[in-house]
C-alpha cells in the first residue's frame, strides 16, 4: 500500500506537473509556489502573469526528480497559504491559482469565462448526479457536462473566482514593467512576489447607482422628503461598499444576467483573480472530504485537469493551466 507521501497507481509512482501558457499548444512547466517568478503571458489577446500554488507538493516522492527534469527550483509551501489564513480565508487551503493581467480588447462580462476542460469521458462514480446539482446550485450561471465525450465546466469569470480586484493601468505601472514582448502594451506589474494575497475590490466596475438599487425600497414610506433622500443616499453608499468588498455579494451581483451583460472588460483595467480550494489536493490528485479522500486518477480516466480563461464559446483562449500526473521514474520531456 502506498505511503502517505507516495502517489501510486498500477505500481507506478507519480508526481504532479503544472504547465501553463497562452493555449493548449504552447505550454511550459510552471514553477509551483515560486511567487517571485510567475509565468508571463503576453499575446494579442491578453497580457499578464500566472502563478499556481500547491500545499505539500514538496512532500511527495519524486518531487525533487521532477523539479530537476523541468528545470525548476525546489521550494517549500508558498507563504501565500499563511497570508491567506491570516486574511480569514481558512487554515486548510490546499491550492491557489492567481492571475493578474489585462485584456487587450473590450469584452462584455458574459463573454469571458473560466473553464475546466477534459478531452475524454469520465469514469463516473456513484452519486454523480447529486454532485452536479450541488455545483449548479452554487453557481446558477454554470454550464456543466459530465456524461459527454468531452466533459466541461464553464462559468462566467466574474462569478467563478474567489477574489476579484480591479484597478486602473497607470503610466507608472507601464514604465515600471520591463519584461514584455509588446513594447506598446506591457503587462501590469506582479503584486505577489512574497505570496501576498489579493484584496477584493470591484468598486471600479460596480456602478454606485447599482449598489443603491440592490436594497429594498423601505425608504419610500417615510413621510419626510428630506429624510427619504438621506436614507436613499446612505443606502447607495452602504450597499455599494458591500458589493465591492465582499466576494459573495459580487457573485450575487454578477449572477444577474443584466449586470453581467452590462459589464465591460476594458483594456485599461487591470484584473487580479484568485481561485483557491479547500478540497482539491493537487499534490495527490485527490479531493479531500472530512474523514476520507476521493482519488481522481480513475474517475477522470487518467487524464489531466485543464483550467482555461476563454470566451464562452471557446473561440478565443487567454490562458491555460494544466495539472497532470507524470510517472516519477520515466518523466517525459516537455520540450
Amino acid at each position: 500500500m502506498p505511503g502517505l507521501n507516495t502517489v501510486e497507481h498500477n505500481n507506478i509512482r507519480y508526481r504532479v506537473r503544472v504547465s501553463a501558457g497562452p493555449n493548449s499548444q504552447q505550454l511550459q512547466p510552471l514553477g509551483v509556489n515560486d511567487d517571485a517568478n510567475p509565468l508571463l503571458i503576453d499575446t494579442e489577446e491578453f497580457s499578464g502573469h500566472v502563478m499556481f500554488r500547491i500545499k505539500g507538493q514538496d512532500q511527495i516522492q519524486g518531487y525533487e526528480e521532477g523539479q530537476k527534469q523541468d528545470g525548476l527550483m525546489m521550494l517549500k509551501d508558498s507563504p501565500w497559504f499563511q497570508n491567506a489564513a491570516a486574511a480569514g480565508r481558512g487554515e486548510n487551503l490546499l491550492s491557489s491559482l492567481q492571475v493578474v493581467g489585462r485584456f487587450k480588447r473590450e469584452w462584455s462580462g458574459d463573454q469571458v469565462a473560466f473553464a475546466c476542460l477534459f478531452d475524454k469521458p469520465f469514469r463516473l462514480p456513484p452519486l454523480t448526479s447529486i454532485a452536479v446539482k450541488f455545483f449548479k446550485a452554487l453557481d446558477p450561471g454554470v454550464q456543466l457536462e459530465v456524461t459527454g465525450p468531452k466533459p466541461y465546466y464553464i462559468s462566467p469569470l466574474l462569478s467563478a473566482m474567489n477574489t476579484v480586484n480591479v484597478s486602473m493601468l497607470t503610466e507608472q505601472d507601464q514604465s515600471s514593467t520591463t519584461t514584455t514582448t509588446s513594447t506598446s502594451s506591457p503587462p501590469p506589474p506582479w503584486p505577489s512576489f512574497n505570496g501576498e494575497v489579493i484584496t477584493e475590490d470591484t468598486s471600479l466596475i460596480v456602478p454606485e447607482e447599482e449598489g443603491g438599487a440592490c436594497l429594498g425600497n423601505g425608504e419610500k414610506e417615510e413621510t419626510s422628503k428630506s429624510r427619504r433622500l438621506t436614507i436613499k443616499l446612505k443606502t447607495k453608499k452602504t450597499n455599494n461598499n458591500i458589493i465591492t468588498n465582499d466576494p459573495g455579494a459580487r457573485r450575487k451581483h454578477f449572477n444577474k444576467a443584466k449586470n453581467l451583460n452590462n459589464h465591460r472588460f476594458l483594456k485599461d483595467h487591470v484584473y487580479s483573480f484568485e481561485l483557491f480550494d479547500h478540497f482539491m489536493d493537487c499534490s495527490r490528485f485527490a479531493i479531500k472530504f472530512p474523514g476520507f479522500a476521493l482519488d481522481l486518477f480513475k474517475p477522470l480516466n487518467e487524464q489531466p485537469i485543464k483550467y482555461a480563461y476563454q470566451t464562452q464559446d471557446g473561440s478565443v483562449t487567454f490562458l491555460v493551466v494544466v495539472l497532470e500526473l507524470v510517472p516519477v521514474d520515466n518523466i517525459p520531456s516537455t520540450v
